[in-house]
């Protein structure tokens, strides 16, 4: 990572570096006792698209893309931004136009991830399944490489695109740049004819260094690196390359998600989605779980899936694992040499999904450590009826017993797909809350008994905030702005700096509480929700903090769509 001399620490990838821990450890004057008074709107920044990410910040230089940009071609295509944090103004733009027929899924056409920025080059995935390198300096193309269609300029063998139509395969997963080599999942959930692959491409010529399927071919057996299903090869392999000739146990498995890294074990971590066709956990291969490779050769070295009885109801269908993993070093036995030290440290893995459960594993083996359901009981322990309800009904929001959710397959909408922040001094972790906001059911989450937010001991799993005498019980101190707003969801990844945790919400608010007791001490609206036929729509998937900065931007009402906005400590 390049940093200016006497510059703040870069919030340089997704959430912040390969670990995802979203900490800012140095640089930042932005606490608790000046936050609500000298936190000011220093830039209010319109874009041409919205903003589906979270953006990264190097040097005092913003770097953000945007989906469906009035700047391409019928608006149908993506751009990029170089933005300088202290004035505001746009210093530099990448613009790319792309067919209607090439766009994703859910209809966007540009960007929706972090890019990362890294010895002078700026890497990001878009929906078009491309990986594109731009010189950071003035946003000029370096080189782009096709993870959707065979580029065997690259080394790229693989057609991701089986027609029949479905979406193709898409770029959902925030690049990872470590020791030399640029790390991105491309998949797609919503077609059942695709496959998924984790890519290693060197950094410097886009070329494919190794493709690791997580399409498990054969039960039983683990998957090797460059080993790839015959129907998506339709011209010459490259050397190093196999094939496999059969049908393998299973489809879908995408990694949505940013992959993390461990750099003592060179391991790689991916949170991987769900199984085509989809079913009742245990489901088949390396679907709804974390997928850990070795960083240098692609080889397997651990699965973990989520367990079943982990889920808030026994109908829990879908539920993807399309949060990034959080990496962290806790007090504990040591992961080589077990018993030997009672004080060594353990570095772990921290991964919530859309069940609602939250999983502490092992980061060299990916055992389980420890889990807990993020979404509330009662006080007896029952289940809440307007959490993750289930309905065979067409009606908007319709009331549901638990009798009947528990009887009714169904997807999880109200779990997390945030990736956690920590607080290592406080041995805290930050976790968003729910997901999907236009869905029929329950749109958001229920808000008047689930926090937008969970904040729990890294160790016990513990809620850490104090709680009421509620039934079931709530943040004494974090109301409002939770429990307040109907289904607002906090869809996004907190930041964590000194004793701050930023977090923003479907509700396009942004908010900083107390890390020990969750009072709300500053807060601001980024824009307004589009409107829909269940209230609102709206997405801010986390701040970026870089010195006394704070950048947060999303997908608001407007001409436009976007906006970014720029905070600035103003001390006196």
């Amino acid at each position: 990572m390049t940093k200016a001399s006497n510059s703040p620490p870069n919030w340089w990838m997704y959430h912040g570096n390969p670990g995802h821990t979203g900490y800012v450890e140095c640089g930042s004057n932005i606490c608790s006792t000046n936050v609500r008074q000298s936190l000011k709107v220093l830039h209010n920044i319109q874009l041409p698209g919205p903003i589906l990410s979270v953006s990264a910040v190097v040097n005092r230089y913003i770097y953000v893309g945007i989906a469906n940009s009035h700047q391409a071609k019928g608006s149908i295509g993506g751009s990029f931004f170089k933005i300088n944090i202290q004035t505001g103004l746009i210093e530099g733009t990448f613009t790319w136009d792309i067919p209607l027929n090439e766009r994703d899924s859910h209809g966007f056409t540009g960007m929706g991830t972090t890019p990362a920025v890294c010895e002078g080059k700026v890497y990001f995935t878009a929906f078009n399944g491309k990986l594109y390198c731009l010189d950071a300096d003035n946003l000029k193309l370096c080189w782009v490489t096709d993870l959707r269609y065979a580029d065997l300029a690259h080394n790229q063998p693989v057609t991701n695109d089986m027609g029949k139509g479905y979406p193709p395969a898409a770029g959902w997963s925030s690049p990872l740049v470590v020791n030399g080599g640029v790390y991105v999942g491309i998949g797609e959930g919503e077609n059942p004819f695709l496959y998924s692959f984790v890519y290693c491409l060197d950094a410097q010529t886009g070329k494919v260094i190794w493709i690791f399927c997580t399409n498990q071919f054969e039960a039983g057996k683990n998957n090797q690196p460059n080993v790839l299903p015959a129907e998506t090869i339709q011209g010459p392999l490259p050397e190093g390359f196999r094939v496999f000739e059969g049908e393998p146990v299973v489809k879908g498995c995408s990694v949505w998600s940013s992959i993390a890294y461990e750099p003592k074990l060179n391991q790689l971590y991916c949170g991987t989605g769900n199984a085509v066709p989809d079913g009742l956990l245990p489901s088949p291969g390396y679907s709804n779980g974390l997928l850990s490779l070795d960083a240098s050769t692609g080889e397997f070295k651990a699965f973990f899936q989520v367990p079943v009885g982990s889920t808030y109801r026994p109908s829990d269908m879908d539920v993807d694992v399309g949060a990034s993993p959080t990496i962290f070093v806790k007090p504990g036995i040591n992961n080589d040499n077990p018993g030997t030290n009672p004080t060594a440290t353990r570095t772990v893995v921290g991964i919530g999904g859309k069940s609602g459960g939250y999983f502490i594993l092992d980061a060299k083996s990916l055992q389980l450590i420890g889990w807990r359901q993020l979404l509330p009981y009662y006080n007896d322990g029952s289940q809440i009826p307007t959490v993750d309800p289930h309905s065979g009904s067409d009606q908007l929001n319709p009331h549901v017993t638990n009798a009947e959710s528990n009887a009714t397959l169904g997807e999880n909408y109200s779990g997390t797909y945030s990736c956690a922040a920590i607080h290592p001094d406080e041995q805290l972790l930050f976790i968003g809350m729910g997901g999907a906001n236009y869905n029929f059911v329950a749109p958001g989450i229920d808000y008047t008994t689930t926090p937008f937010m969970r904040v729990i001991n890294w160790d016990t799993l513990a809620d850490a905030w104090p709680m009421d005498d509620h039934d079931p019980q709530r943040y004494l101190k974090a109301r409002p702005p939770m429990y307040t707003t109907a289904g607002e969801c906090g869809l996004s990844s907190p930041a964590v700096v000194n004793d701050l945790v930023f977090c923003s919400t479907s509700k396009l608010s942004i908010y900083a509480f107390d890390v020990k007791d969750g009072r709300l001490l500053w807060q601001d609206d980024i824009g307004e929700q589009t409107g829909g036929y269940n209230g609102g729509y709206g997405y801010c998937l986390g701040p970026a903090i870089w010195g006394n900065y704070v950048v947060a931007g999303g997908l608001v009402y407007g001409r436009e769509g976007g906006i970014l906005k720029v905070y600035a400590l103003q001390e006196t």
